[in-house]
């Protein structure tokens, strides 16, 4: 399914809107669940707001003690991830007085969802961005999909003007089969209707990462405990290289395709997994067991 998926995301990213332009010029608050979603889903805009001299924020909600591999007690582990982030944010140009952690426990970030509102709405109300930057609400990871829930409510409670994106990381491991990376359903309407439903769900919004991903990979490599080798060090003796980021197949989409992959918020909402916070279900079934526990490595 690897080049199906890829013939996918061609196919959707052709429909889409280019607004590299319109977001380096808008100050902004990235919402990551986890250290590393920063540089996994938004590093291309980052660095784009940064070359102009645009303010960004960066708020990782949960501690990532949870993070897999397990190499690290779990208390060594959070301040070795903090420091991997700041390390990461610095190489996209984020000052580390920009990068702010909230340390909600990993895992379990949809028990503290209005906690969660809470802390953000305050951040919103003091660094007042014109933008905020949120992980997609069908992600599929729990605590992705319950940060996108407290971003949102923290955009009401606050009544934002501004714009709210979402962003694609654990996206890529099941669409456009949205019924959760590793789905036994094998069903006509799944493997060939499904598809080309998702390409006309929404026109994405995309952000061109030529130049740029070098000094992604440059980054996502500062999270060593991720990639089990030391910061700032590569396998195979190759920079840059594949090698060096944690991540392997679909999500090695957001690392190799030209453009970053932005939705307006709400407009893949109809492909939401059922949480407890939500009333109902969505359209497309339950997330597979390996996404639904842990923080599941990367991301």
């Amino acid at each position: 399914m690897t080049l199906a998926r890829s013939a996918f995301r061609e196919a959707w990213t052709r429909r889409g809107t280019d607004v590299t332009a319109a977001m380096a010029r808008m100050s902004c608050l990235v919402v990551a669940p986890h250290p590393d979603d920063e540089t996994l889903g938004c590093a291309v805009a980052v660095m784009r707001k940064r070359a102009r001299g645009t303010p960004v924020t960066v708020v990782i909600v949960s501690d990532g003690a949870k993070a897999e591999p397990v190499t690290l007690a779990p208390d060594e582990l959070v301040e070795v991830r903090e420091a991997e982030t700041r390390a990461a944010c610095a190489a996209l140009g984020v000052g580390e007085t920009d990068v702010l952690f909230l340390g909600f426990p990993d895992a379990e970030l949809g028990s503290s969802i209005d906690a969660i509102a809470t802390r953000l709405a305050e951040i919103i109300r003091a660094r007042g961005p014109a933008q905020i930057l949120v992980p997609a609400s069908c992600e599929g990871h729990p605590d992705h999909d319950a940060t996108n829930e407290a971003a949102i409510r923290a955009v009401a409670s606050t009544r934002f003007g501004g714009q709210v994106l979402e962003y694609t990381v654990w996206l890529w491991t099941h669409w456009p089969w949205t019924r959760g990376y590793g789905s036994r359903d094998r069903s006509v309407t799944r493997l060939l209707v499904e598809p080309v439903r998702r390409l006309r769900d929404c026109r994405p919004l995309l952000v061109d990462g030529r130049g740029l991903r070098e000094r992604q990979r440059h980054a996502l490599a500062e999270h060593a405990t991720q990639i089990g080798r030391p910061a700032g060090g590569t396998a195979g003796g190759t920079a840059g290289g594949d090698e060096d980021v944690p991540v392997t197949g679909p999500l090695l989409a957001t690392l190799r395709s030209r453009y970053e992959v932005y939705v307006q918020a709400g407009d893949l909402r109809h492909l939401d997994f059922p949480r407890p916070w939500r009333e109902g279900s969505a359209e497309d079934g339950q997330v597979d067991a390996g996404a639904a526990t842990g923080s599941g490595g990367p991301g």
